[in-house]
């Protein structure tokens, strides 16, 4: 039982491991890296492809080239041994004619010279003595009489592979002998072998460079430019908008813009100063905290103000959400505070919704408006902020962490901006207007 339970446990958390892989490598690898991953696996397959095909054209020609050799050897031998006439008979010179054609040929591993006689096929002579006048086997008299030109065949002789031919001999129309041959496939293995090696080195060498091509092509077209821009992007997020995303080379006047990446870069800084020439008037208007980009104390208490005259007056609920900042270092420098602060701004403003406006009410605090929201709903967005908040902690060398809390009123009972504003920033704050 405890097994199949463990059992159903791992089960269980197979799929959020699968999650988190997918996550890791969706978000937690850069694009480069994905694109040189998929380069090289295009480039593994491409080159791949381009090996089999050439080592399966590579072994056929080898065995036909060797197969035409063959037919070429025993026409030769065959040729010679029918210069003289003694095909159906035994003697000493027809053994010493064998001899003399396997020293010359050292592809030639035996030569047989069987004679058609009353009894069928005979050996007269081999290379092997043993079967010499023996009658050929069944399966050989068959293939004799229906022989007609040089057949080759690959036989398997004690776990060897040789290459075997056979040549009929004809006296006008009638088969007299038929010469059978067996070459030895020790060299074509051999060449094919060696051209393998070679085929194997020149399809690593062209992976790599076939791969760098593409990576530094996708390089210069995608990654370089993208790179630029999310550099761009992230500083903007930080507040800082006296940036601009270079564009690869200089476009010529009057060339219509049809390239995509140049038309982000474009989007990009047009939309990077119309942000700021924004937030310059909005600053004016509203008083957004200068460091953050959140609104200032003075408009959340103005904000809190409205909300909680509607509560009181329409029971419409309203809640609030305080997010605490918590730098565990104490040295840390002014400068890594501040930017624990824009990071912790912007990543609050992207995760709550449009109605939702955030506050900095003190030095390492905010706090969220959530209009029409009871303290349930607020309960329910609380928990969603903290389940990212690594998304936070994780871009410090240093500890960072977010303390998130709740609280909502419902009915007339709801207290006044004051006494809320003392609770959660002091009787005077510690933020300057």
């Amino acid at each position: 039982m405890d097994s199949t339970n463990t059992g159903m446990r791992q089960q269980g958390r197979l799929p959020h491991r699968l999650v988190r892989l997918r996550s890791w490598i969706q978000y937690g690898t850069s694009l480069q890296v994905k694109l040189l991953a998929l380069v090289m696996v295009v480039a593994l397959l491409v080159v791949g492809a381009l090996y089999w095909f050439a080592l399966v054209s590579l072994r056929t020609s080898t065995a036909s080239t060797y197969e035409q050799r063959a037919r070429s050897v025993t026409a030769v031998i065959s040729n010679s041994i029918q210069e003289k006439d003694y095909i159906l008979y035994y003697s000493d010179e027809l053994d010493a004619d064998i001899q003399r054609l396997l020293d010359r040929y050292e592809m030639v591993v035996g030569i047989t010279v069987a004679g058609v006689s009353a009894r069928g096929s005979v050996v007269v002579a081999s290379t092997d003595p043993t079967m010499v006048g023996a009658l050929a086997s069944g399966e050989d008299q068959d293939r004799f009489s229906v022989l007609q030109e040089i057949e080759v065949t690959n036989v398997s002789l004690g776990g060897t592979v040789y290459l075997r031919t056979y040549d009929p001999i004809f006296s006008g129309p009638d088969l007299i002998g038929v010469v059978v041959v067996d070459m030895s496939l020790a060299e074509q293995a051999a060449f094919i072998s060696r051209l393998s090696w070679q085929f194997g080195i020149a399809s690593v060498v062209g992976f790599f460079l076939l791969g760098g091509l593409l990576y530094l092509a996708l390089r210069m077209i995608v990654t370089k430019p993208l790179g630029r821009i999310a550099q761009v992007v992230g500083l903007v997020a930080q507040r800082k908008y006296d940036v601009e995303v270079s564009s690869p080379m200089q476009r010529i006047p009057g060339t219509r813009l049809r390239d995509e990446v140049g038309q982000l870069i474009d989007g990009i800084n047009l939309m990077t100063k119309v942000i700021h020439s924004h937030e310059q008037k909005l600053m004016k208007l509203v008083m957004l905290d200068e460091l953050t980009g959140a609104y200032t104390r003075d408009h959340f208490r103005a904000e809190l103000d409205r909300e909680l005259a509607k509560t009181r007056r329409y029971k419409q609920p309203t809640s609030l959400l305080l997010i605490d900042v918590k730098v565990s270092e104490p040295h840390t420098q002014q400068e890594q505070q501040e930017q624990v602060l824009i990071r912790t701004a912007s990543f609050l403003i992207g995760n709550l919704r449009d109605v939702d406006v955030l506050f900095r009410v003190s030095e390492l605090r905010f706090a969220s408006l959530l209009p029409a929201t009871p303290p349930a709903g607020a309960s329910v967005a609380a928990g969603r902020l903290r389940a990212q908040v690594p998304d936070v902690s994780s871009l410090f060398d240093f500890p960072v962490a977010l303390s998130i809390s709740h609280m909502g009123w419902e009915g007339e009972d709801a207290p006044s901006s004051d006494d809320i504003l003392v609770d959660i920033i002091g009787p005077l704050g510690d933020l300057g207007q």
